[in-house]
């Protein structure tokens, strides 16, 4: 590959931060349900702008009691980034981030929720700063 195309966001590794999954043992079984679940990112960049964390999680079938899933789960990863900075704004690297951490994330909800003896869960693909970036909006419009 030639250096032009070489990306200056480098990926050094992912770290799970943590999983959480619960068993809704009164959960009675329906025909269909749908996949219900919900994203958040936090972006920490270091002072001179070369490094950058970012913890990106998933909540799945949140409040399974009340809403009768068959379980609940929760996974929180956290990548670590270097920057090579020029002219680029931070945002696109924020952006860029997060995508390569999704698929991270969800191999590892599918491969526990397999694991786990329930039906897969797999995520869908999605654009997943567009996803955030209006959460966020919504969010602030709500303040």
């Amino acid at each position: 590959m030639t250096h032009q195309y070489r990306s200056v966001l480098h990926f050094e590794k992912y770290i799970v931060k943590d999983i959480t999954y619960k068993t809704n043992e009164a959960y009675t079984e329906h025909n269909e349900i749908s996949l219900d679940f919900d994203f958040d990112a936090h972006i920490q960049l270091s002072e001179d702008n070369q490094e950058m964390e970012v913890e990106l999680g998933v909540s799945i079938f949140k409040d399974s009691l009340e809403k009768n899933y068959p379980f609940e789960m929760a996974v929180n990863v956290k990548g670590f980034f270097y920057l090579e900075i020029g002219n680029e704004r931070i945002d696109t690297f924020e952006a860029n981030a997060i995508a390569i951490l999704f698929p991270y994330v969800r191999a590892i909800v599918s491969t526990f929720t397999a694991n786990a003896n329930v039906a897969p869960v797999i995520l869908p693909p999605m654009n997943l700063y567009n996803y955030l970036k209006n959460k966020h909006n919504k969010k602030k419009n709500q303040d």
